[in-house]
């Protein structure tokens, strides 16, 4: 007779130990793997259950209304009688009005009865805030005032420096030995501004102003609309740049991109108009030759430049007036408009005290 593996001779109990626990194991897993199936099986029922409930509570409150609709339809005697001012016939469906002019016709006969009120309400009481209003609209229309006397004492200014140019290039050309002597290369040195260079003081501004446009040029200053400034001349470039799609925002006078200082020819005087103490204009020009000028170095560029900047600073001054003036325009609208008088509304339990806000403090 054959005996099981498990008693042959050999082996231990220590190996049927093991083999026993190991089915052990096996069993234990089975039954938590069909336990966890089962659970999920309820879960999915209940589930189930709730969304096929939920979908037959939907279709009969659907049922319910299409039904109270049709009833309406069907049968006048349950409809309700138009609110509208003297109409007595029956509502639409789903609403309190036989029409909508109705509605409309309500609604004016209620702005009847209770604007009038509201307004006399708002004249009797003081605002603080609208008197603070009306104060921000004085100081504004007095600032946009000042800028628009500014920007025509700047247009007269441009005016004038154009005349001033004209009449410094009609000067006769004198041309200095001293004026145009060569400066020694070892005395006198400067570092440019720009590029860190050690240069002559002699071409020091020319070299400086072609450093700053060729490091200009490397930047990009646009806009996808044009400047259409009413009543300014010369003030932006807007030279289009097909590749980005932009408009250059630029000053004209010292755009590097887009416009190029004219060739100076050789009987050109320099023309630039003379100062006593800085400040102090003498009168008179000065008659060097414009190519050989060293202290004088594109004169014109520079002040017209100046002009025109302080031009834009006073017109973007003037655009945030105005939308100052458009908060406050339409804050005091709002406040005093139909639909924040029919909304709002300002108790005064004693008339005999006077408004607290009102008084100034010490």
């Amino acid at each position: 007779m054959r005996t099981p593996n498990t008693f042959k001779k050999g082996r231990g109990k220590g190996q049927f130990r093991r083999a026993k626990s190991g089915e052990v194991a096996y069993l234990e897993a089975l039954y938590s793997s069909a336990l966890a199936e089962a659970v999920n099986m309820k879960k999915m029922e209940k589930l189930k259950k709730k969304v096929d409930w939920k979908k037959e509570k939907k279709q009969k409150l659907v049922g319910k209304r299409k039904h109270a609709e049709t009833m309406d339809v069907q049968d006048p005697a349950v409809l309700r009688q138009c609110l509208g001012p003297h109409c007595v016939n029956p509502n639409r469906p789903g609403s309190k009005y036989c029409s909508d002019d109705c509605g409309m016709n309500l609604a004016a006969v209620r702005i009847y009865e209770i604007l009038p009120q509201r307004i006399q309400q708002w004249q009797n009481s003081p605002s603080v805030a609208e008197e603070h209003s009306k104060k921000m609209l004085e100081n504004i229309l007095r600032e946009q005032q000042d800028v628009h006397t500014h920007l025509k004492y700047l247009e007269g200014q441009y005016h004038e420096l154009e005349a001033i140019i004209l009449r410094g290039k009609q000067q006769a050309i004198c041309k200095d030995e001293e004026s145009t002597k060569v400066i020694p290369e070892r005395v006198q040195q400067i570092f440019c501004v720009s590029c860190g260079k050690s240069i002559s003081m002699r071409v020091a501004l020319r070299h400086m102003e072609h450093c700053f446009a060729k490091y200009e040029c490397k930047a990009s200053f646009g806009s996808l609309y044009p400047t259409c400034i009413e009543g300014a001349t010369r003030l932006f470039c807007d030279v289009y740049d097909p590749t980005s799609e932009r408009y250059c925002k630029r000053l004209q006078v010292l755009c590097p991109e887009h416009s190029k200082d004219p060739k100076v020819s050789s009987d050109e005087v320099c023309g630039c108009p003379l100062v006593h103490n800085v400040f102090e204009p003498t009168g008179n020009f000065c008659c060097l030759p414009k190519c050989l000028c060293i202290h004088h170095y594109c004169w014109e560029k520079l002040r017209r430049a100046e002009v025109d900047l302080e031009r834009v600073r006073a017109l973007y001054k003037l655009e945030l007036l105005s939308e100052q003036e458009h908060k406050v325009r339409t804050s005091m609208r709002n406040r005093t408009g139909l639909l924040g008088l029919m909304l709002h509304q300002t108790i005064q339990h004693d008339p005999l005290t006077n408004d607290l806000r009102s008084r100034e403090d010490n």
